[in-house]
């Protein structure tokens, strides 16, 4: 009985963490395309930084986005978004931002 018991609470524990994580990627998501990131380039941007910084750092990047104006230009808003004092965000949004906004134009 001990052991489903402690089955049961590893499994409730790692659904809970994925679900934390899908809901970080999916309000990324939404900022980004809030401040002029066209769909495909903020849900790829957004599922690669929740995938490559902390919970912490993903939370302080969501904030930033509230203070970066909207834009037409995705180059202009990556740009933007690296003006956070941060530099693992800052490394992270340029990776992101040069994968996916470059694979939106051989896509």
């Amino acid at each position: 009985m001990r052991h489903y018991l402690s089955l049961l609470i590893i499994t409730l524990s790692s659904l809970m963490l994925v679900s934390c994580a899908t809901l970080a990627t999916a309000t990324l998501e939404n900022r980004f395309q809030a401040i002029g990131l066209p769909a495909g380039t903020a849900e790829c941007m957004a599922t690669d930084l929740n995938e490559n910084l902390s919970n912490d750092d993903v939370i302080e990047l969501t904030r930033h986005t509230f203070s970066v104006a909207t834009s037409d230009s995705p180059v202009a808003i990556v740009r933007a978004l690296m003006e956070i004092e941060n530099p693992r965000v800052v490394t992270q949004v340029g990776k992101a931002g040069v994968s996916c906004v470059t694979s939106g134009f051989f896509g």
